[in-house]
């Protein structure tokens, strides 16, 4: 099966790496400098639209959200038979049909882990799209990381968790990492520290479950030293200060569709 990939930046090139073992890859992009970088890591290249279309069974539709509208009124001609895949940031699945004129559609959100090739993605699907596409979708796409089946109006949410949570996360290391440099630590090897930290921490709860709350009372002793830094965090309202930050990136992310 041929994969083609409309825009070759960051997401296309991640998606375009991830996958590339398993299927055939096609590359466009509009700017020759990319098309060339493409054809340096190794991809097929694609030097119009129409030989792209003419190649691949299914299309990742990776452009910037302002250029997606008039590209998929070009194209709209031409999607008989085939199955597009939008990563593109509140391009909803009623907007691609009804520019598109297209039902066999997947909208897929993925982070800027796709940049290693563990993104989180949520994916929706239109009517259209049968059920052994559906599997045959995930299987390919569980390749680029996580992939979570969601109703489309949770993508808001879905944004502030997956899609703007790895900046918080990038916050908290960088914070831990200043922390490390107050007592004395040089700024590289207290970000090391902080990356080994929160790395082994997500993967023991991956791994063993449970609620991070019970892990919490094994980490801080009765008396202990743990329990006088999560008192400073209770005090200062960690909790309830991120809670609100997701609130908000939620709020942002309903106002761009």
């Amino acid at each position: 099966m041929n994969v083609g990939i409309i825009g070759y930046g960051n997401m296309g090139e991640s998606f375009a790496k991830a996958l590339r073992d398993k299927v055939q890859i096609v590359v466009y992009d509009i700017k020759e400098e990319r098309r060339n970088k493409a054809l340096e890591e190794g991809f097929g290249v694609a030097n119009d639209l129409e030989f792209l279309l003419s190649s691949c069974d299914w299309l990742l539709l990776a452009v910037k959200p302002k250029d997606a509208p008039s590209l998929l009124e070009s194209i709209s001609s031409k999607m008989e038979g085939k199955l597009l895949i939008s990563i593109v940031a509140g391009l909803s699945l009623s907007k691609i049909k009804s520019l598109c004129k297209s039902s066999r559609a997947v909208r897929v959100m993925p982070n800027i882990n796709a940049l290693v090739g563990m993104a989180t993605m949520a994916c929706v699907f239109a009517e259209g799209v049968e059920e052994e596409e559906k599997k045959k979708f995930k299987e390919l796409f569980s390749h680029c990381g996580s992939l979570y089946e969601l109703q489309e109006d949770t993508f808001d949410t879905f944004t502030a968790l997956a899609g703007s949570g790895p900046a918080f996360v990038f916050k908290f290391v960088h914070a831990l990492a200043l922390a490390g440099v107050m007592e004395g630590f040089s700024y590289d090897t207290a970000k090391s520290i902080a990356l080994d930290v929160v790395v082994g921490s997500c993967e023991l709860l991956k791994r063993l479950g449970g609620n991070p709350e019970e892990w919490i009372t094994k980490v801080a002793s009765p008396g202990g030293t743990t329990i006088e830094g999560l008192k400073v965090l209770e005090e200062k309202a960690f909790v309830g200060t991120l809670m609100e930050c997701v609130r908000k990136t939620s709020e942002k992310a309903r106002k761009l569709v």
